[in-house]
């Protein structure tokens, strides 16, 4: 939860004398039951699990911050296995009306509700107590004066000057005490913490130590009143020597000592101080770690080496494999490397193992690469005029094929041989397709979405007043005997190639090729290609000679048809490289090196 912060007390040591009341297991909390008068002299002190914690020793006392107002946050903070929640009056939003919500509902789930005042103010401690608080924190404590005041507004006389009347307090104890004995009881039982987040006080906590139960370091504040701040999570030595100095005194007095912490890992660790070693965390700044760390940890760090990869909505790590959709799974991903911590930008440079000698040799014993074909000049070939634009209406002298769509995006009107034109609406897309990034859409307009199926909804921006089913096409039409449309004649493919050492591979991509009447004849540098295709209501058919840059075994050489391409294997005669895969293709120029390169 963002508005709370993670606090740790530190342990205690049990005091001897103390007659610790348990509730049976299964008992219900708030239920009566008659207490015999020995366990009665400490029924609140019971009651105060905080104070219960110190009391009993061995671990600290985990609890939480609570800085936004309501019962229901309250109650979920005291449900997540805290011993105490710290009602912040002094920067939460939390005035006086929801502080009296927030107490009662803590202590009714059997932790103790702390309150943190806005000021040393008497009224205010009065306040917090009467609501059934089982401590107090007053921040900002300056001298030993004001300690002394803060602690005598906190108990009844004669220890003290706390006035009592409220018919509140009783009630967030369980088992509930009486008048009498909260009266009696209460400067036993309820805790009094003051931070020590001043210059002045540090310089005075040797003797505001013993005065009170527990001192609160406040590591920002006391950072900015020394002149040493913490910058990006990092203390300065003096600040870390000013809380070394601080848990010194409260040991010394007897007395338990509480400091901010931003993680539960940072609590579980006692101070270094304590340890005899010198208190410099830093925080790991490796893709994937982050984890604070002091100098001469040995920890292991596991982190990404290689940049975050975010393409086409897919989100991974370039130094591994998974890839995944959402951010939250982003962030899951495991690291893939393990090293030392770092606070440096960069992570430490992978070790590279040294290569197998035996491979080294044997990558040496390569025969050397045949003698290379000289290659052709450049050749300048102007380039073509771009194609004529596409008709903006039916050529009326075509016939258009029932069940022909319309052929703008975005429409998908159909037409209906024999009906009426006349009053037709295409609404469609002008524009190109555009797909980046992941999302999806026109460049006429500025919807994009996320899914294809999205994409082909998207409503067109442009209206004309007819469709168009067939356009100018007349000249790409062959005629059967009958006169009516046969087949599209296609001019062109588009067409890529790749080779190896003995073969070149290239694709003529073209769609629902008719396997069964497809006709690929391989010549001594040259390939025929009769591709029809299986398009309804109108086939098309591509024919055309390949003039091939270099010679061909044709009887090693082969063909299959996919279902967006004929891929064509053309085994080579003389193991050249082509730079080109057509003859009348314009040449760049450069080399194109396959297979292993040649020593020097």
């Amino acid at each position: 939860m963002n508005e709370t912060i993670t606090r740790a007390f530190s342990a205690a040591l049990r005091r001897p004398g103390i007659c610790l009341y348990r509730r049976p297991v299964g008992y219900p909390l708030g239920a009566s039951r008659k207490l015999s008068s020995t366990c009665r002299l400490h029924t609140m002190l019971k009651s105060n699990r905080l104070k219960q914690v110190f009391l009993e020793g061995g671990r600290p006392a985990m609890g939480f911050w609570q800085m936004i107002p309501g019962a229901n946050v309250s109650r979920i903070l005291a449900k997540s296995g805290a011993d105490w929640v710290m009602v912040d009056c002094e920067h939460g939003n939390i005035d006086d009306a929801a502080m009296h919500d927030a107490v009662p509902a803590i202590a009714a789930l059997g932790v103790s509700p702390i309150v943190r005042i806005p000021d040393r103010q008497p009224w205010m401690v009065k306040r917090a107590l009467d609501s059934g608080a089982h401590g107090i924190l007053v921040p900002l404590i300056r001298t030993v004066d004001e300690v002394k005041q803060v602690v005598s507004a906190a108990k009844f006389p004669p220890d003290g000057t706390r006035g009592f009347g409220s018919p509140i307090a009783m009630q967030n104890f369980d088992p509930e005490p009486t008048f009498t004995e909260y009266l009696q009881q209460a400067n036993e039982s309820l805790l009094t913490m003051v931070q020590i987040e001043t210059k002045e006080a540090l310089d005075s906590v040797e003797e505001i130590a013993p005065l009170v139960d527990v001192v609160f370091i406040g590591p920002f504040d006391l950072g900015n009143n020394i002149g040493h701040p913490i910058v990006n999570g990092k203390m300065d030595v003096e600040l870390d020597e000013a809380i070394a100095r601080v848990l010194k005194a409260t040991v010394a007095a007897g007395k338990k000592a509480g400091i901010f912490c931003s993680s539960g890992e940072q609590a579980k660790q006692p101070h270094p101080s304590l340890l005899n070693k010198p208190a410099m965390s830093q925080k790991c700044v490796h893709q994937g770690c982050g984890k604070t760390f002091a100098d001469g940890s040995d920890e292991v760090c596991r982190y990404h080496p290689g940049p975050p990869v975010f393409h086409e909505g897919q989100k991974g790590w370039k130094c591994c494999k998974p890839r995944v959709l959402t951010f939250e799974e982003f962030m899951a991903i495991e690291p893939c490397t393990e090293g030392k911590h770092s606070t440096t930008d960069l992570p430490p440079k992978i070790e590279k193992k040294e290569a197998d000698p035996a491979l080294t040799e044997a990558s040496t014993n390569f025969a050397p690469p045949p003698p290379r074909a000289p290659v052709a000049a450049p050749q300048h070939i102007p380039t073509p005029p771009p194609p004529a634009a596409e008709s903006e209406d039916d050529d009326e002298s075509i016939e258009i094929p029932d069940g022909r769509i319309c052929r703008r995006k975005g429409c998908g009107a159909t037409y209906n041989k024999g009906s009426a034109r006349e009053g037709e609406s295409c609404v469609h897309h002008p524009g190109a397709p555009i797909f980046h990034e992941g999302s999806k859409g026109y460049s006429c307009c500025k919807r994009r979405v996320l899914e294809f199926d999205q994409f082909m909804k998207i409503e067109g921006c442009k209206t004309k007043n007819r469709h168009l089913f067939v356009g100018g096409e007349k000249k790409n039409q062959e005629k059967d005997a009958n006169g009516s449309a046969g087949e599209e004649v296609v001019e062109t493919v588009r067409t890529d190639f790749y080779q190896t050492p003995t073969s070149v591979i290239a694709s003529f991509f073209l769609k629902k090729i008719d396997k069964d009447a497809a006709k690929v004849e391989f010549q001594g540098q040259s390939v025929d290609l009769d591709l029809p295709t299986t398009d309804t209501p109108v086939p098309k058919r591509y024919k055309t000679q390949v003039p091939l840059f270099g010679a061909i075994d044709t009887d090693k050489s082969s063909f299959k048809i996919l279902g967006t391409k004929l891929e064509v294997t053309l085994v080579k005669a003389d193991g050249s490289s082509w730079p080109v895969l057509r003859s009348d293709d314009r040449l760049t120029g450069e080399i194109l090196q396959v297979g292993r390169a040649g020593r020097a």
